[in-house]
């Protein structure tokens, strides 16, 4: 060897001794979501994909989604599900009233070891919100009522900021369907603007029974107010010789909401004074 290739390979020596890294053997670390754990992230995946199976034969055999446009949005229910599945669990951090607008905080909560792994905050009672005739539909309704819908939005929030991902894998859509209720439905009659031409619209006849989406929010009041399904059925057949909530007209759907509201006032009200419930409580 030379003396000036000697004298090179000192010189790359002592420059890799003083800048190169040094490279180090890396040990695979585990990676966990909740209670699911795998060894790299494309384990986790796989095993989410397989949890995603299984979520969404809880969901179909519960009648966990609601269909809105053609697509399956899960309600807070299905998303509460798939949490519990992965250990965790909805935390109330607090709910605040202004001006009649309820807002909630939620966490959502690692049981094993009490970890927060999401946070979010949802509301409820605006005056924006409007039905299909363009009334509002929360800012009339009970304090109780808009506070409790503002917590399950909430939570259904939390869930998809965690686990939308999972519920996508599972083939719903990644949004709960308490965030997409009500639809707002286009007014009959109404003449859309078409540049400065005026296009008469496409009448369509009122429907002879309610929507899917409207029985899901009958359903969903029922549960917020913390009724009886058996009850409330009980009165429909009763008063009204109907069977199933799919059944109902839209006057009697507008009634029912209205009389939801009473019976679960005249609840929380006798609860409020710690008062034993006798069979007639409810007034229905």
């Amino acid at each position: 060897m030379s003396a000036i290739k000697r004298e090179v390979n000192e010189v790359l020596d002592e420059q890799a001794v003083v800048q190169l890294p040094v490279v180090m053997p890396v040990s695979t670390s585990s990676v966990a979501l909740g209670t699911l754990q795998a060894s790299n992230p494309a384990a986790l995946v796989a095993g989410a994909a397989e949890l995603a199976k299984q979520l969404a034969i809880v969901i179909k055999k519960q009648n966990l989604a609601t269909v809105i446009k053609g697509k399956q949005f899960v309600n807070v229910e299905g998303w509460t599900t798939l949490a519990t599945m992965l250990g965790v669990t909805a935390r109330e951090v607090c709910t605040v009233e202004a001006d009649g607008v309820y807002t909630a905080t939620v966490e959502l909560v690692r049981m094993s070891d009490q970890a927060v792994i999401s946070r979010a905050s949802a509301e409820c009672g605006s005056a924006d919100e409007l039905d299909k005739h363009g009334k509002p539909i929360w800012s009339s309704r009970p304090r109780y009522a808009r506070r409790s819908m503002a917590q399950t939005r909430a939570t259904g929030k939390a869930c998809r900021l965690a686990f939308s991902w999972i519920m996508s894998l599972a083939g719903y859509e990644p949004t709960p369907a308490e965030e997409m209720m009500p639809i707002v439905d286009s007014v009959a009659g109404q003449e859309p603007i078409v540049g400065s031409v005026s296009v008469p619209a496409i009448v369509v006849p009122e429907p002879t029974h309610i929507t899917e989406s409207q029985r899901k929010l009958l359903e969903a009041q029922i549960r917020d107010y913390g009724l009886d399904f058996d009850r409330v059925k009980a009165w429909l057949k009763s008063a009204w010789k109907v069977e199933h909530f799919s059944d109902l007209s839209n006057k009697q759907f507008e009634t029912l909401l209205k009389r939801l509201e009473s019976w679960a006032s005249n609840e929380y009200a006798k609860a409020e004074a710690d008062s034993a419930l006798s069979r007639d409580a409810a007034n229905f």
